[in-house]
């Protein structure tokens, strides 16, 4: 069991820390490639945010073990805004910034209906619905693309580029490290589940979910508390549509996609749920409070006993 744990805990830092290099690494070569930092903003990073949960979701697959897949995106969703924005909100009142009032999060509402409709349809997500999602994905970058750009530029007027050699090092070491780390992650994931009883789903929802959304969950509390709380829902809102357009799309090409437990609603019903809320929130009130950073960690605290007396 030690060295179990041992091996998920060095997976989740490998995957985390290798993602970090790969994306330091490839935005420097296309910075000093005098590639724009719009194309940089939107392809290399906002790609490279998403690949803990992307490798960790892809090796599930490939191993035949595609429950830890999508529970893991359901399970980083919810995460996001029970954990990252319900703690942040905490410290001090977030305000919401009206171009992700919306269009932003409208756009996450149309995600998160359209993969829930799908996935109750036939209990999986096939390859002709990763079409759907990567054909999604295509229309909100296009969005980006022209409504975000100033957004992107003052993100990366302060960029730190490396020298060639070493961004090119950073790369190769980066997707060692994600690749180790997700290999890592998901056969301790495995044995962790087989060893405590536990279900491929619960798993996937719980401890690979949190594990892969740590980046966001610290980056949040850590822009808070530097005042920089304007950017955050933005930035978990984001988060939430990649998983699903970007991470599911992908894996659902790959291989078919299904949860390894009949009661798989109350996970779906949580995640939309907490959207709306957060829709209607930010809709009415322009900000996220204690009350609602409460109420967010409450819900999640009795969805995480629900699940974990399920059949």
């Amino acid at each position: 069991m030690f060295l179990t744990l041992l091996g998920l805990i060095v997976g989740f830092v490998l995957l985390v820390k290798g993602a970090d290099w790969l994306v330091d690494g490839a935005t420097s070569i296309a910075l000093n490639l005098g590639v724009s930092k719009i194309v940089v903003g939107l392809s290399v990073v906002a790609f490279g945010t998403s690949l803990p949960e992307l490798v960790a979701s892809l090796v599930s697959v490939i191993k035949g073990h595609s429950s830890v897949s999508i529970s893991n995106v359901v399970g980083s969703n919810i995460a996001n805004i029970a954990i990252a924005l319900a703690l942040s909100s905490l410290f001090v009142s977030i305000n919401i910034k009206k171009n992700t009032i919306k269009a932003e999060m409208p756009f996450m509402i149309i995600s998160t209906i359209v993969f829930t409709v799908l996935f109750i349809k036939d209990n999986s997500l096939t390859w002709n619905y990763g079409v759907v999602f990567i054909s999604l994905l295509v229309i909100y970058l296009y969005y980006l693309i022209t409504s975000a750009k100033n957004v992107v530029e003052e993100e990366f007027k302060d960029e730190v580029k490396y020298k060639t050699h070493i961004a090119l090092l950073l790369i190769v070491v980066g997707i060692v490290g994600i690749w180790l780390g997700g290999d890592l992650t998901i056969g301790n994931v495995i044995k962790l589940a087989k060893s405590l009883g536990l279900s491929e789903t619960f798993v996937g929802l719980t401890i690979v979910a949190i594990g892969t959304s740590l980046p966001e969950i610290v980056v949040s509390i850590i822009s808070t508390l530097k005042n920089e709380a304007d950017i955050l829902v933005g930035n978990i809102v984001g988060s939430n549509i990649f998983n699903i357009l970007f991470i599911l799309g992908v894996s659902s090409l790959v291989g078919n996609l299904y949860v390894d437990v009949q009661n798989f609603t109350i996970d779906l019903i949580i995640m939309n749920l907490f959207v709306f809320i957060l829709f209607f929130t930010s809709l009415l009130r322009k900000k996220i409070g204690k009350v609602e950073g409460i109420f967010f960690l409450t819900i999640y605290v009795f969805y995480i006993y629900q699940i974990s007396i399920r059949k």
